[in-house]
C-alpha cells in the first residue's frame, strides 16, 4: 500500500467517525440547535377595499 493511500484511508476513517458522532449528537438532542421551524409568523390578512362609488 502506498503512503498516500494509507493517509487517505486514515483521513476517511477520521471523517467517518466525526460525521457519525455529529449525527448521533444532533439526532437525540432536544430541542434541536436550529429551532427556526417553531416560529411561524402569521400571514397578513388580505384587506380588500370596497369601492362603493362605482
Amino acid at each position: 500500500m502506498r503512503k498516500t493511500e494509507k493517509i487517505n484511508d486514515m483521513v476517511l476513517k477520521a471523517v467517518e467517525r466525526i460525521a457519525r458522532s455529529e449525527v448521533e449528537k444532533n439526532c437525540y438532542d432536544w430541542p434541536p440547535i436550529c429551532a427556526g421551524f417553531f416560529h411561524q409568523p402569521k400571514r397578513p390578512k388580505n384587506v380588500k377595499k370596497e369601492n362603493s362609488s362605482l
